[in-house]
């Protein structure tokens, strides 16, 4: 089921996987990123949906200030409206990855417990969503 669908992104939720889809269908604004991103936390806190697989492989650039925009604007409110970790799998193209990879301006992903978010990189699907069915099942053990 869509829950949103924009000439730049989309957000799909599948029941049976508890994840929550956006793919970014190009390269975007600031403003387009950052109603992107309001609007995946949102539909996430209305389902109750801490497990994200965000596909940016279609975005040609990634510049600083939006991961700057990300760590501390976008972040900081996935804990106040989820109320635990956020798990977020980054779907990258191969070139995209090792962009970021070589550039300091690119925090490293945070590991439980640093922070309320859990941020992993992929270059394939398949294994981006075994990642976050992995983190579900840990979550459950736990409880």
């Amino acid at each position: 089921m869509t829950h949103f669908d924009s000439n730049y992104l989309t957000i799909t939720s599948v029941a049976e996987q508890h994840v929550l889809t956006g793919r970014w269908l190009r390269s975007v604004m600031p403003f387009e990123l950052h109603r992107g991103y309001q609007t995946l936390l949102d539909i996430a806190a209305e389902r109750q949906c801490r497990y994200w697989l965000v596909d940016i492989r279609r975005r040609t650039s990634i510049d600083a200030l939006d991961v700057h925009w990300m760590h501390e604007e976008f972040y900081p409110r996935l804990y106040p409206r989820l109320g635990r970790t956020t798990f977020i799998a980054f779907l990258m193209a191969p070139h995209q990855l090792a962009g970021v990879m070589a550039s300091m301006a690119r925090p490293a992903p945070s590991t439980a417990g640093e922070e309320p978010y859990v941020l992993q990189r992929f270059t394939e699907e398949k294994p981006a969503l075994e990642w976050l069915q992995h983190q579900q099942q840990l979550e459950s053990v736990v409880r």
